[in-house]
């Protein structure tokens, strides 16, 4: 960040570490994060957590027909109100969190964002399952450990209900890691892009497939028959007919399973 740009965080009264304020430095990890959002005409793009714009200057140099950018720093959002005058461009100061299951945007919907680390995991949460307009691609910066959460594997230990609920709705992937030096001020963790591609409705209800993923994982580690059974006050004998009709074993655990392993055993237990 340059000496301007520090300037006007001073006299915004610099970054509230309670919002998770970190800005970006880096020219080309915004360029990557650009390029990685395939942004076309007819798209609408919905920036979370815009601070002082760097990556919102870009957003409305693109093709995009219109970029919504939800800023919660009243401060800030004067300011960015004052300096992307724009017809395409809408800033709105609200809670993200809030404003998601409100959310007026015609698709096709990307959400590229330098994320709030606070919010980052229930936002994504909130924009696959509340949002009005399921967005088509996220192109997303969160801590690093949230982004190999996120990609983790089965059989991985750090695969968890996040992973297995972002993955229901679409494919993820590291776009480029991001070191803490990047950022003013530093946070304490290094951070990475990643990218959410190929999403799509899930055949129930995003509020019920939740209900089993945290019946599941509720207590980490634990075996299928323990964790989701038994949350789910299934008996034993009923239990086992589900998990044979899945392709599991009530032996294995939450983190084992595969992607289309949790499709079908889902489908049995919201159906």
């Amino acid at each position: 960040m340059n000496y301007e740009l520090k300037q006007i965080l001073r006299q915004l009264g610099g970054a509230k570490h309670s919002l998770g304020q970190h800005f970006l430095t880096s020219d080309l990890v915004v360029e990557r994060i650009i390029k990685a959002a395939e942004i076309k005409e007819n798209d609408t793009i919905f920036e979370i957590g815009p601070g002082l714009g760097v990556l919102t200057r870009e957003l409305i140099k693109s093709p995009a027909c219109e970029v919504i950018a939800c800023e919660t720093d009243r401060k800030f959002c004067e300011f960015l109100r004052k300096t992307y005058k724009e017809k395409k461009v809408k800033i709105i100061c609200d809670d993200a969190l809030v404003l998601i299951p409100n959310l007026s945007a015609s698709p096709p919907l990307k959400v590229v964002s330098n994320l709030p680390y606070n919010i980052a995991s229930p936002a994504i949460i909130s924009l696959l399952s509340v949002c009005p307009t399921l967005p088509k691609r996220m192109v997303l910066m969160v801590q690093k450990e949230v982004a190999e959460r996120l990609c983790a594997r089965p059989g991985d230990s750090n695969r968890g209900l996040l992973t297995v609920f972002v993955e229901l709705f679409g494919d993820v992937k590291i776009v480029t890691k991001v070191s803490a030096n990047l950022f003013y001020p530093p946070p304490q963790v290094d951070s990475a892009v990643i990218l959410i591609s190929n999403i799509k409705k899930i055949p129930w209800e995003p509020k019920a497939a939740f209900k089993v993923l945290k019946a599941a994982f509720a207590l980490k580690r634990k075996k299928i028959k323990n964790s989701l059974f038994v949350n789910l006050n299934i008996p034993q004998d009923k239990a086992e007919e589900i998990a044979k009709k899945a392709g599991i074993t009530l032996n294995q655990r939450p983190e084992e399973l595969t992607k289309n392993q949790w499709l079908k055993l889902i489908s049995l237990l919201v159906d």
